[in-house]
């Protein structure tokens, strides 16, 4: 699976440098938002599911249980170190976290870096990254969740426990907060 998101985002790298000389008029805000406009399948957010039953352990030793969190809007983003897209968006997820974690918002990253802490750890604290963050080097957390197809993938969980969104490529803070400020407030589905 790592190979091929791999890959997938390698892929994807070749194709926006490719494009980088193009003038067609097509901008990144035109690309699909959500793997459900990538690709045909469950629409969260017409069809939200349980978030997955799971116990992650982050990086300073403390367990987060994703079932235990209801009452919270929890964004878990999966990424990597060597994910350009992925870096890209951490300075966004950061801010994101900072103007909502006192309302309840929760994010969760959990890092698919082979490596695991060795390069995940010192990539966190260069980055100043405020939220939990977890490293799945067994694929264990990745293989429950339904629907990944390359990295960055997030997913959003609304406060009773149903993931309602997921986004594959950069998440859009701009587009997005609108709606998890709503979920915040109401407690609701958005």
């Amino acid at each position: 699976m790592r190979r091929f998101l791999l890959v997938l985002c390698c892929a994807g790298l070749l194709g926006s440098l490719a494009a980088c000389g193009s003038d067609d008029g097509s901008s990144p805000a035109d690309a699909p938002k959500t793997s459900a406009e990538a690709k045909s399948g469950t629409s969260y957010q017409t069809d939200p599911v349980p978030a997955p039953d799971v116990t992650m352990t982050t990086l300073d030793g403390q367990e987060i249980n994703l079932a235990e969190q209801n009452g919270k809007v929890i964004l878990v983003n999966f990424w990597a170190t060597w994910c350009a897209p992925c870096r890209k968006e951490i300075p966004d997820l950061i801010d994101l976290y900072d103007r909502h974690k006192s309302d309840g918002l929760m994010v969760v990253g959990v890092a698919l870096d082979e490596e695991g802490t060795e390069v995940v750890k010192p990539f966190v604290e260069k980055e100043k990254v405020n939220y939990p963050i977890v490293v799945d080097t067994t694929e264990t957390i990745e293989a429950k969740f339904d629907g990944m197809y390359g990295l960055p993938t997030t997913y959003v969980v609304n406060p009773q426990g149903k993931i309602v969104r997921r986004i594959l490529g950069i998440f859009p803070v701009d587009k997005m907060e609108p709606t998890i400020t709503e979920m915040l407030q109401s407690g609701g589905a958005a």
